[in-house]
């Protein structure tokens, strides 16, 4: 028996966390349903995992749906449900529609679930790994609501801006990312290989009245070749440790901490996980699940941890009686103009498209500084790696050409 740690919601929207033993995950998920639970979260109570443990863990956690295909799937039971088709056959059509092998699996086995009598939040329950718990929710208030299909249309439409900030976020890294690594392994080329064949020629009339720039660079050429491989080991070990370090959640808060003071970066950091946030948010309560229930639901969409702590305090404050707005501004977890958008919409009875609302209008200020950065950083990127090029290349011909001329005259 194994002691996992969960956090749960009961049937009055009252947060419940605590430590069970049970054989496995879905054993413990199990028992916290039987208690009459809606599980948000169940790990293991241990932090501390070997490497293979969590070199295994990150490999594994990867979802077998795509999230393009999740949308893709999800619009298409909204779209049969709305059209009068019923659910068993809806899910049948999808099993039978082309699509990939992981995907087809779940989605067979969550037809053989409902035919078994299930619902189909208890269905997706049963994959945690394709349907977060976001997902379950929202699925679970529309068939309450006896709209599921408007549910899984607004859930689906919510996705796919999710993973559409997401690539637009990863799009405007690619080109700066790919300029640091093709400039590096020039500069690296010119320093293990091009300078090595050079140094002959340009040591022939005595290392001592060689220039300081032509020293510096043979020197740093002796460095990379003697010492490169070791500074990589250490490098990839140090990246190692800490990665390990952040396992444990009091190390990972800190770092993250220390995150969010970083200048310009620490801003983006926050917008984009208060954008997150809020979404997901906004999803839950339009979805019509209620808003205590909706708070720990919507937490795991912060993957800084240092602001989920914050949030956390936050929903603490809510479940006993604060205002949303007035709870999440103490924490100082979200930017001022997201927070009155907040707080507009719990004054005017709409707040789930006020939070939607504020989500887009972070993500747009997240975009919008990355796109600046990166048109800016590319051009900087470009002038330095050139100027590190051209150092290296003038201090060596430099050398040679004056050598040449002591040699005729």
């Amino acid at each position: 028996m194994a002691r996992f740690r969960f956090v749960g919601v009961t049937s009055a929207n009252e947060r419940q966390e605590g430590v069970l033993e049970a054989v496995a995950v879905a054993d413990a998920a199990a028992v916290l349903r039987k208690r009459g639970l809606f599980v948000v979260r169940v790990e293991p109570e241990t932090q501390r995992r070997s490497l293979w443990a969590t070199l295994n863990r990150d490999v594994t956690l990867s979802s077998p749906i795509p999230r393009r295909e999740l949308v893709t799937l999800t619009l298409e039971w909204a779209g049969l449900l709305e059209a009068g088709v019923s659910l068993d056959e809806a899910l049948g059509l999808s099993a039978s529609n082309a699509r990939s092998k992981p995907a087809l699996k779940i989605v067979r086995a969550i037809r053989e679930a409902v035919k078994g009598g299930s619902s189909l939040n208890e269905a997706l329950r049963a994959h945690p790994r394709c349907f977060p718990p976001v997902y379950v929710a929202l699925t679970q208030a529309g068939e309450a609501a006896g709209e599921l299909g408007q549910a899984l249309k607004r859930l689906a439409a919510d996705l796919e801006a999710g993973q559409d900030f997401s690539e637009k976020i990863k799009g405007a890294l690619l080109y700066p990312a790919f300029l640091v690594v093709t400039a590096s392994g020039a500069i690296v080329v010119l320093l293990t290989v091009v300078v090595p064949n050079l140094e002959s020629l340009v040591t022939e009339s005595g290392a001592e009245t060689l220039p300081f720039t032509t020293k510096a660079v043979i020197g740093a050429s002796h460095f990379l070749k003697d010492f490169g491989l070791i500074g990589m080991a250490a490098f990839a070990l140090v990246i190692a440790l800490v990665a390990l370090a952040a396992r444990t959640p009091a190390t990972r808060r800190k770092l993250d901490r220390m995150a969010l003071r970083l200048p310009v970066a620490g801003e983006l950091i926050r917008s984009a996980n208060a954008g997150r946030y809020l979404r997901t948010l906004s999803a839950l309560v339009g979805g019509g699940v209620a808003l205590p229930r909706a708070l720990p639901l919507a937490a795991p969409a912060l993957s800084n941890r240092a602001l989920a702590a914050d949030v956390e305090v936050a929903h603490g404050k809510v479940l006993v009686g604060s205002a949303l707005g007035d709870a999440l501004a103490a924490s100082r977890a979200l930017p001022d103009d997201a927070l009155a958008l907040a707080r507009t919409g719990e004054r005017t009875g709409r707040l789930s498209d006020a939070l939607g609302k504020a989500a887009s209008l972070l993500e747009t200020r997240v975009r919008r500084r990355l796109q600046a950065i990166a048109t800016l950083i590319g051009p900087m990127l470009t002038v330095g790696f050139g100027l590190v090029a051209g150092v290296i290349v003038y201090a060596m011909l430099s050398t040679i050409l004056g050598v040449n001329e002591l040699a005729y005259q």
